[in-house]
């Protein structure tokens, strides 16, 4: 069953094929007037490929704060939380050899050596911060950066998934970025333009399934605390 989140990702890519597509799409890609349709369908790329990074950020930064408030609430660490401090990119000291310091200028920020309540909201924190602020994009590495800290099962994202990622953010790039007379003067295809859509739509449905397997963990008392993790020595 889809989420709400993706759900409401289906709808908003259907309110702009409403408005920026023809309603009925010409076998040929010929229109009459090439020039608003090009625009149009330009203008769909775009704002198709905003709705589906900000489904990501928002799906991303809803597990990862999930986590933050299950430990907060109830000190329960999930794989979630694992993955979240694993991948924080954040160095983590040792403790000081002290338990108390008199140098007047450390007094404040000491209690915070001996306590990881403060190093997890810190790495969490950080990874928001780099969803809200840092993300530009569904290209790979923009996946890669949203995905993997939080635990997502990678081979959910094959390499097919993956290429088609890029290329759509690399078509949205060379709109987004770039003098929009050359676009405008080569005809766009709207049915192919929604074609795009929805293969993408398609195969975001197993991702969309990982969040949600994702929320689980990072929330639910009832979860169990796993990973594929070789523990040999």
């Amino acid at each position: 069953m889809p989420s709400e989140r993706f759900v409401d990702l289906r709808e908003r890519v259907e309110e702009l094929r409403q408005l920026l597509l023809p309603q009925i799409f010409d076998p040929t890609g010929s229109y009459p007037n090439e020039l608003l349709v090009t625009t149009q369908a330009l203008s769909f790329r775009v704002l198709t490929h905003a709705e589906v990074e900000t489904y990501f950020e928002d799906r991303a930064l809803d597990v990862a704060t999930s986590a933050l408030k299950a430990w907060e609430d109830s000190a329960r660490v999930s794989v979630v939380s694992f993955h979240l401090l694993g991948f924080s990119g954040q160095t983590l000291e040792r403790p000081p050899k002290s338990l108390f310091t008199t140098e007047q200028n450390k007094i404040k920020d000491w209690p915070a050596k001996t306590s990881i309540q403060d190093r997890f909201s810190r790495c969490v924190s950080d990874f928001c911060k780099r969803i809200r602020l840092e993300n530009h994009g569904v290209k790979e590495s923009n996946i890669m950066e949203m995905f993997v800290p939080i635990g997502f099962d990678m081979s959910k994202c094959d390499e097919l998934f993956l290429r088609m990622m890029s290329t759509f953010g690399e078509d949205r790039g060379m709109v987004a970025h770039t003098s929009g007379k050359g676009h405008i003067k080569k005809a766009v295809d709207p049915k192919d333009e929604y074609n795009t859509l929805s293969s993408i739509l398609k195969a975001l449905e197993p991702i969309d399934e990982e969040f949600d397997r994702l929320l689980y963990l990072a929330s639910s008392p009832d979860a169990v605390f796993t990973a594929d993790i070789d523990c040999n020595i």
